[in-house]
């Protein structure tokens, strides 16, 4: 694909020391809930400290980006990247992935699943990465149950205990495995049909999160219009038992319903705040933020242009950081409401959303295209997932 490099002027400025990554300048849409609190000169932003983290960015091309950061929530660009570089897993044949997921109890340890079948396995991949070296620790291949029959999406959401790495697959029969960390054995291949999380609904998509206590799994699951269809703007959420899910058993804890627009919302990833009192789920079209009885506090719309895929929360809970596909246009498109296929390149950009307030504040950062514009790349960029280490 031949695209201008006149898209990429002004959207993405690296220096020599450090790199000042600069967002697309789009306005905040307002929240479909209509119901936030009013922002003023004293608000969170205004007040706020700032934080250190690194950020491990899924990415298609089999590898994370690394991205070592400063928030500043009063900053136009609240997140500034200090160092940008990745961690390889594979390439994009064998190794595109979707999912981080530090360990709770080791944050040297990355653990990771594959969103496509590898060509030269045939299987997709799970594995562990220690952060510190950047190395593969283990790598297996993870075979696809026979109920798996559309297997052109697979894991990209993930679940996590003491002992258990369990990734979420996204085939037309939605399943999650159980994965003993110690040694990346898999224990138990777990489906919904049959049980009490079973909505009984034609959906498409499995995907979730467990809980920081690690007791609870919330699967969130797209109501669709046919078997692995179009989504039709219902998002069942499920909170079953983690250890029960170790074992192979699903044990309902609670459920509740989330709303959407069809086709439009389609749920990723999620994130539970520090404290388990909060839950914030990607849902494209806007991020939803949930309290712990699985009720809707807010629905922020993103702006055009951008589809959330995963937010995880600051560790005191006040910010939000997302991961959005951002088509970035080209200055000389003729319809920038809607750019033609060489008229914009996708980019995987960091947001930040205010807890207390309610609303995205300030501009996006890039973590994928500042990366690819250096090594002289003009193709698309596609992330999903984050996970991060907060210093």
């Amino acid at each position: 694909m031949k695209v201008s490099k006149n898209l990429l002027t002004g959207s993405i400025l690296v220096g020599a020391a450090t790199l000042a990554i600069i967002g697309l300048n789009q306005p905040n849409n307002v929240s479909a809930m209509g119901n936030k609190p009013e922002a003023d000169s004293g608000s969170s932003a205004m007040m706020a400290k700032t934080y250190q983290a690194t950020f491990y960015v899924a990415g298609m091309g089999g590898h994370f980006a690394k991205a070592v950061a400063t928030i500043d929530p009063n900053a136009d660009i609240p997140i500034q990247l200090s160092s940008l570089t990745k961690v390889d897993i594979g390439d994009g044949a064998s190794h595109p992935t979707h999912d981080p997921r530090i360990d709770l109890t080791d944050t040297n340890t990355m653990f990771w699943s594959t969103y496509k079948v590898d060509p030269a396995t045939g299987a997709p991949h799970v594995g562990k990465t220690d952060l510190r070296t950047g190395k593969i620790i283990t790598d297996v291949n993870a075979p696809l149950p026979s109920q798996a029959t559309k297997t052109k999406s697979l894991y990209c959401a993930s679940g996590q205990t003491k002992d258990y790495f369990m990734p979420i697959s996204m085939a037309n029969l939605g399943y999650i495995d159980v994965f003993r960390k110690s040694d990346m054995k898999r224990e138990h291949t777990v489906f919904l049909e049959g049980t009490d999380a079973d909505s009984g609904k034609p959906y498409k998509f499995y995907h979730g999160a467990t809980s920081n206590d690690m007791k609870k799994f919330l699967i969130t699951v797209n109501e669709a219009d046919a078997p692995h269809g179009n989504t039709i703007g219902k998002l069942h959420l499920i909170e079953v038992d983690a250890d029960a899910m170790t074992q192979g058993k699903v044990k309902v804890l609670q459920k509740g319903m989330a709303v959407g627009r069809e086709k439009e919302s389609i749920s990723f990833r999620a994130d539970y705040s520090d404290d388990d009192t909060m839950i914030a789920a990607s849902y494209a079209d806007r991020m939803i933020l949930l309290d712990d009885k699985l009720n809707t506090l807010d629905a922020e719309m993103m702006p055009k242009h951008e589809q959330n895929h995963d937010a995880i929360f600051t560790p005191d809970g006040r910010y939000l950081v997302l991961t959005l596909r951002t088509k970035v246009v080209d200055p000389e498109c003729k319809n920038p409401d809607a750019p033609g296929p060489d008229e914009f390149l996708m980019d995987g950009q960091l947001r930040l959303y205010d807890v207390q307030a309610r609303k995205l504040i300030g501009k996006a950062t890039s973590t994928c295209l500042a990366c690819h514009n250096q090594e002289g790349l003009e193709s698309h960029a596609v992330l999903c997932g984050v996970d991060a280490v907060f210093n």
